[in-house]
């Protein structure tokens, strides 16, 4: 279920929306940098954290699961979102065994 079909069952507004989709598409790269978020939204790393929980928090009218899904989704976007994250440089998220069976799979060179 993504933003636009949350959007469709008109549990997202068009804002939100906006918002998630833009954390989603940057997710996979810890978040995106401080002047993509100053130029997008206007707002720094921690104010779009919060406006992002905001956006997903779960509301009175929304059904059981569409609460839980937004719930799992804030989870994650929030944690993809971590600061440390970022310094480590990119790291895919949901497949943390890609990097270690790319470089088992290097050759080692023979220093001589």
């Amino acid at each position: 279920m993504d933003s636009e079909h949350l959007k469709r069952l008109q549990v997202l507004t068009s804002d939100e929306c906006w918002i998630v989709d833009f954390a989603i598409r940057w997710a996979p790269f810890g978040g995106s940098g401080p002047g993509e978020l100053m130029v997008n939204h206007g707002v720094t790393r921690d104010r779009f954290i919060v406006l992002l929980q905001a956006a997903l928090a779960p509301k009175p009218r929304d059904l059981a699961m569409i609460r839980a899904h937004k719930r799992r989704l804030s989870a994650v976007l929030v944690e993809a979102w971590r600061p440390e994250r970022r310094e480590g440089g990119y790291r895919p998220l949901g497949r943390p065994h890609a990097a270690r069976r790319t470089s088992d799979a290097l050759p080692t060179a023979d220093v001589g």
